[in-house]
């Protein structure tokens, strides 16, 4: 692994958190440019796929569907034959609701930039996978009338609880969200030069009875890239890992002359170099070499250790924090307020310092002091 001590740390300690030995087995095998029957037999006997779920084995299916010569043993086999089929059935309703909403932009003449897993889809039509949902980008100026049109299409939606994006959905299911910027908005990360560039280089493209804007694949590999990191350092959608690194791998695969320097060139204009090669840096953790060099062509800058001392105060102690604050119950409160309220009040200090990098450094190194202490 390239980079700093502090960035070859911090990988190691999140895929010791979230790659198990068995996830590695079946990775080890989907990722194998030589597939063999017996490296097959080897996977399945170190994985439980029933353990794994559907969502880890779909991996399975994509490699049986390229290489068919390989035989799956008497309990594997049906596990996995259909299940690209099922998700194929599965995904119909969110394909319908972006129809129903995209045909609506259409006529209003709202652009859209489809991207992460409705993306792909175009691209792998034969590959399918879980969807919650599609999502888009349109220009911010237009979200107003989006979302007026969503309304009167009957969707729901959650705007007020997203700084991006409108969740679209029905009472039932997750149908479409509909950005008006790429990620969270962060002081002084302006983003709609990127979205600028994106929609410059994305290509006019047609499915599901809709018109959109298709970004090129170097854009795409940038979006998985920050996704990844978004989701590892937010806690959602972990699930989408896998994913992740079979899209890239497919990006760089479909296009011989992969330019680098655009991805850099996007995370640089957003101010994401460092969520960048993180996630480049994580992937290659897991399947070395998936990411060609990230050290020449994703250059973090000089802001490595605040990233990291930042990952490290979220995983260990914000998110637990903040997890034991959502599952309080009023009744704890109420009879126990003078443990409580304090404990409340720390997680509003907690949160809203969480991105200032002169706090994280002081409570981590007050932490480690804390248990010198201890120790001694």
């Amino acid at each position: 692994m390239t980079g700093s001590p502090a960035l070859r740390r911090l990988v190691n300690k999140l895929y010791a958190q979230y790659v198990s030995a068995a996830d590695q087995a079946l990775l080890d095998f989907v990722f194998d440019d030589e597939p063999t029957q017996e490296k097959l037999d080897r996977c399945l006997a170190a994985c439980d796929i029933e353990v794994l779920g559907a969502g880890k084995v779909i991996l399975l299916t994509y490699a049986a569907l390229e290489h068919p010569e390989l035989r799956f043993n008497a309990y594997a086999g049906p596990r996995t034959r259909e299940l690209n089929t099922f998700f194929r059935f599965a995904n119909m309703k969110t394909l319908a609701h972006f129809s129903r909403i995209g045909k609506a932009y259409n006529a209003a003449g709202i652009p859209m930039l489809l991207f992460k897993g409705g993306a792909m889809k175009v691209l792998r039509p034969a590959l399918s996978r879980p969807m919650g949902d599609v999502d888009v980008l349109i220009p911010a100026e237009r979200i107003a009338e989006a979302t007026r049109i969503g309304e009167e299409l009957g969707y729901r939606h959650t705007r007020e609880e997203s700084s991006h994006a409108v969740d679209f959905h029905t009472e039932t299911e997750s149908a479409v969200d509909v950005h008006h910027s790429l990620f969270d908005p962060v002081p002084g990360r302006d983003q709609t030069p990127l979205a600028r560039k994106l929609f410059a280089r994305a290509a006019p493209c047609r499915a599901f009875g809709v018109d959109f804007l298709l970004p090129c694949r170097e854009d795409l590999c940038f979006l998985v890239l920050n996704n990844l990191t978004k989701n590892l350092r937010e806690h959602t959608t972990l699930h989408g890992l896998w994913f992740a690194l079979c899209d890239c791998r497919w990006l760089l695969r479909d296009k011989p002359d992969f330019d680098w320097g655009i991805v850099r060139a996007a995370a640089a204009l957003c101010g994401r170099a460092m969520e960048t090669r993180f996630a480049a840096e994580f992937m290659n953790r897991i399947v070395p070499g998936l990411i060609p060099e990230p050290e020449r062509h994703l250059p973090a800058g000089t802001a490595v250790d605040d990233f990291c001392e930042q990952v490290v105060y979220d995983e260990d102690y914000f998110f637990p924090h903040r997890r034991r604050c959502q599952e309080l119950r009023v009744v704890e409160l109420k009879n126990a307020p003078r443990r409580w309220v304090p404990y409340l009040a720390k997680y509003l200090v907690m949160e809203k310092l969480r991105g200032n990098p002169a706090f994280v450094r002081w409570f981590l190194r007050r932490k480690e002091r804390m248990e010198a202490a201890r120790v001694l």
